[in-house]
């Protein structure tokens, strides 16, 4: 994937992967997006980035979630 800078996808890549989503956005839309995809995306790479070791999931099922009442 090209980067305009470290962290930050180019606007060819930022528009081409909302035309493969099928989003059908305007020029004026992607420009006014791309800036907050470059914030979460460097949000999700420090998510992916912690080490939590071999953590266990516990997982409980309550029956009457939501209760009834």
């Amino acid at each position: 994937m090209s980067t305009a800078s470290e962290g930050q996808v180019s606007m060819d890549t930022f528009r081409m992967l909302a035309e493969l989503a099928g989003l059908g956005m305007s020029q004026e839309e992607l420009d006014e997006l791309k800036p907050l995809y470059d914030i979460h995306a460097e949000y999700v790479k420090i998510l992916h980035s912690i080490d939590f070791g071999p953590e266990e999931i516990a997982m409980t099922f309550h029956p009457d979630w939501p209760s009834s009442g």
